[in-house]
């Protein structure tokens, strides 16, 4: 097999790949706070995946919201082409998902084969039998895009040898066979979620550890993408997705460069936080924070991960959910005396004195937007109105439908594009869960 040339220019990598088009791909990803201009960020079209379960079943892995019986694919599509023109409109460049795993098993004779064996370990699949079964499936697809198309899906026992008469009489002749409707493999339903799975932080990147085991797979794809995609040459990663403590990625928030706030949650234990701040704060490869914030995330309804409450909107100004203003419970990380070592101190403070100290800004103001015990203010809470989505200080994509929150933005002087993603988000998030900034400018 030919190798891929890979050439230096200026600050881009021009990669090569046998039999295909040349491509152009940024060098690093570089993260330094929520604000700054988002100039690259990955995206995940939702597809047939969100069909192939059926319906009774489809709860396993999207919690619908009330009143909402099924999940319209072609709804989502038109509200996630209507979020990636507001992007676009912003000169984002936008990556999908789907294309950057297969640019990655096109750059590396040895990503394939890595990418198999690691979703396989990932997927919860009950001895060698079954494993192998799923493995033969997956090898025979007839190109890259086939195998990526196939992950996504999931794998119908119907479409293995394991439905096969010849190969269980006895199970078949007893009806204890497996049912070929049943999944052996099941679609990445939720794969649309991206910040969930990976964060840049600096100019390196969390490879998380997931609370629901069957989106650790989700985190897997990223892996491959990390491992041999040329974007994401020689990044340094702060945190290994095979690590035991559980951090998602909506609780990692990026303030500046030596500034990160975390969400101790229901998704994101202590334990994980500890392993984070050291490799933060003691740093590497030419980055490390000087304060780490860790918020305890209260649990309320649909809102689990700190960006759920906390959402930096400009310079100077902040959402704040009135659950965590009102009871905040706030530690500050910072490095210890001895090489490796932290020092944690519970702050006192009120919420914006906090803020103030995480941005070192004075007059900090948290803007104000309704009490969460108004019906509709808590309805609005819970469709996603922290999860805003800055694309440049005080320039901000959010739910068409939050209109108390809109109104209380407009006010303060935001520019604001509404989108509509009921379908997508189903309240679990709002924008911000939808796009995964890979480089922002710096403030």
């Amino acid at each position: 097999m030919r190798e891929k040339a890979t050439f230096l220019v200026g600050f881009r990598y021009v990669c090569c790949f046998p039999s295909k088009v040349k491509k152009e791909f940024s060098v690093a990803v570089d993260v330094n706070s929520e604000i700054g201009k988002i100039r690259q960020v990955i995206v995940h079209r939702p597809g047939v995946e969100t069909q192939r379960y059926p319906h009774g079943d489809f709860l396993q892995v999207f919690p619908l919201r009330p009143g909402m019986s099924s999940f319209n694919l072609e709804e989502a599509e038109k509200e996630f082409s209507e979020f990636n023109q507001v992007l676009r409109s912003q000169a984002v460049e936008v990556f999908e998902l789907t294309d950057l795993l297969v640019e990655a098993l096109d750059a590396s004779p040895l990503a394939r084969e890595d990418l198999i064996s690691s979703f396989l370990r990932d997927a919860s699949i009950r001895g060698n039998d079954l494993q192998e079964a799923a493995r033969v499936v997956l090898v025979a697809a007839s190109s890259n895009g086939d195998l990526v198309r196939r992950l996504f899906s999931g794998i119908r026992y119907e479409e293995t040898t394991l439905d096969e008469r010849s190969a269980f009489p006895l199970a078949f002749l007893t009806g204890n066979n497996f049912d070929s409707e049943d999944f052996l493999l099941g679609p990445l339903n939720t794969a649309f979620f991206v910040r969930d799975p990976m964060n840049v932080v600096g100019e390196g990147v969390t490879l998380n550890r997931m609370y629901w085991p069957f989106r650790g797979r989700e985190v897997v794809l990223y892996e491959i993408i990390k491992r041999y995609h040329p974007l994401f040459s020689g990044v340094p990663q702060w945190y290994d997705h095979g690590g035991s403590f559980y951090l998602e990625g909506g609780d990692v928030v990026n303030i500046d460069a030596r500034t990160v706030a975390l969400g101790m949650s229901s998704r994101t234990e202590a334990t994980a936080i500890d392993v984070l701040c050291q490799r933060l704060l003691w740093g590497g490869r030419g980055y490390q924070v000087d304060d780490v914030f860790v918020f305890t995330v209260p649990q309320e309804g649909n809102r689990v991960h700190l960006d759920a409450y906390l959402s930096r909107i400009d310079y100077d100004k902040f959402l704040v959910d009135p659950l965590l203003q009102e009871n905040a419970s706030v530690y500050r990380v910072r490095r210890g005396y001895a090489q490796g070592d932290v020092r944690v101190e519970l702050l006192t403070s009120n919420i914006s004195t906090i803020l103030g100290l995480m941005v070192k800004e004075v007059g900090v103001r948290v803007v104000e937007f309704g009490n969460a015990s108004i019906g509709h203010m808590q309805r609005e809470y819970e469709n996603g109105s922290l999860g805003t989505l800055c694309l440049s200080p005080g320039n901000l994509c959010v739910c068409k439908e939050n209109v108390w929150t809109n109104d209380a933005l407009d006010k303060v002087g935001m520019t604001l594009h509404p989108v509509s993603i009921q379908e997508l988000t189903a309240g679990f998030g709002g924008p911000s869960s939808l796009c995964l900034p890979l480089w922002r400018e710096k403030l």
